[in-house]
């Protein structure tokens, strides 16, 4: 639990936002129940406890975002979003997509009020949604208008920047796609920041409307001393698709709860993940993909390359409801131990009620093929370089499937230098 004294600043920084009695009602159900620890099931191997123990800054203040635009291409829009504070720094000359607070949304667009009014996201045995809802002074809107196709990427560049205390940093960004509209967004997250402890408690919420198309990467690259906690709550609508891409490659501690809700026919929902932690980093996947109309599908792909001492986690969950049926649902979390040092936890689940479904779910956590080293090593191919290259070819069919060919390039050569770091060789 909180310390009292950690309780009497989060009441005062809710104050000081000016909270409304409905966030008040959020704050207290996080004041009840302080950051989840191993008792909680979905905690068991990704603890928070110490960060109850902490002194924490609720306050992040607002500072310019220091990160290298990509390289070799030119996005669509550019949005950034630093110490949780948001602004769009470039965009179309046309009203095809608008970035605005929720509020001026909402008022050009009341029709969504009935979706936000029924979401629910499900985050069971976890109150840091509520310390969101009650901290984030102000929701800001990505929206895609009905009809728009997109085919150039956008841009959000996501940063902790210039905190001098130990910083609890909210963040939220919500996505709104209507009814055919196609959009691909590129999210850059990273860290530029002191040696002291700092939390990064973000989240997103999206809609897809019928017929509309959203392609969302994600890559996580942050300093150790970050502690990254993402909740992604994806709902689709009939004939919809969305595919998304989280990378994580860097941070002390990254949990990643994505969770999607088919709430139509023929949606189709592509979930890929590739993580690299290294020694004393943390990454864990926490997925949800629920089914509750017939006529769907979803495909889960993460692969794992668990170096030094790291720590893995995949928990992914599937609901096919009693009307879901004709579904079709598969999940593969596959993982490379490449250290003797490395630990990965595991735990795939299915709870079907419809009859009429083709679902399978599979985990793997391995070593190296003992085979396919020696076969390299027979051909001249020093121990480590043959290691070096079954990993990449293990993690490169994740990464194949972005279409965006310099994104790949990019990805590909962060991953490939973690890699050689952490087995001490170069090419």
């Amino acid at each position: 639990m909180l310390k009292q004294e950690q309780k009497d600043s989060l009441i005062a920084a809710a104050h000081q936002l000016s909270a409304s009695s409905s966030e008040f009602m959020n704050l207290q159900n996080f004041l009840d129940n302080g950051f989840p620890t191993s008792r909680l099931e979905e905690w068991k191997y990704t603890s928070l406890k110490s960060m109850n123990e902490l002194t924490w800054n609720w306050l992040s203040p607002t500072s310019a975002c220091s990160i290298a635009s990509p390289v070799n291409w030119q996005p669509l829009l550019t949005i950034k979003t630093c110490n949780g504070h948001s602004s769009i720094q470039s965009k179309l000359a046309t009203n095809e997509v608008e970035f605005l607070i929720f509020d001026d949304f909402v008022a050009k667009c009341p029709s969504f009020l009935s979706l936000w009014n029924a979401k629910d996201p499900i985050l069971t045995e976890n109150a840091l949604y509520d310390l969101n809802t009650a901290l984030v002074s102000q929701n800001n809107v990505l929206w895609i208008k009905k009809g728009v196709k997109l085919n150039q990427m956008a841009l959000h560049q996501f940063c902790l920047n210039g905190l001098a205390d130990s910083t609890a940093v909210q963040s939220k960004l919500i996505i709104y796609l209507e009814e055919g509209a196609e959009f691909s967004l590129m999210e850059q997250q990273s860290s530029s920041l002191n040696e002291k402890e700092h939390l990064s408690n973000y989240v997103q919420e999206i809609w897809v409307s019928k017929s509309a198309k959203l392609t969302y990467i994600k890559e996580q690259d942050f300093q150790n001393t970050v502690s990254h906690l993402d909740h992604t709550f994806i709902y689709q609508f009939d004939g919809s698709q969305v595919d998304t891409f989280t990378f994580s490659i860097n941070g002390g501690l990254i949990r990643n709860n994505l969770h999607f809700y088919s709430n139509g026919s023929q949606v189709i929902s592509n979930l890929n993940g590739l993580y690299v932690p290294a020694d004393h980093q943390l990454m864990d996947t926490h997925s949800v993909v629920d089914h509750r109309m017939p006529h769907s599908e979803s495909n889960e792909l993460y692969k794992g390359v668990l170096l030094g001492s790291s720590t893995g986690v995949f928990n992914g969950k599937i609901f096919v409801r009693p009307d879901a049926q004709k579904t079709n649902a598969f999940q593969s979390c596959k993982n490379v131990l490449a250290s003797t040092k490395a630990t990965m936890n595991t735990k795939p689940q299915l709870e079907i009620w419809a009859d009429d479904v083709k679902c399978s779910h599979g985990t793997t956590t391995g070593q190296l093929s003992e085979e396919a080293l020696f076969y390299m090593r027979s051909r001249g191919i020093s121990e480590q370089a043959a290691r070096t290259l079954l990993l990449l070819a293990f993690v490169q069919e994740v990464i194949d499937r972005v279409e965006h060919e310099e994104i790949r390039l990019v990805l590909s050569q962060k991953i490939v230098s973690k890699i050689q770091k952490s087995l001490n060789i170069t090419f």
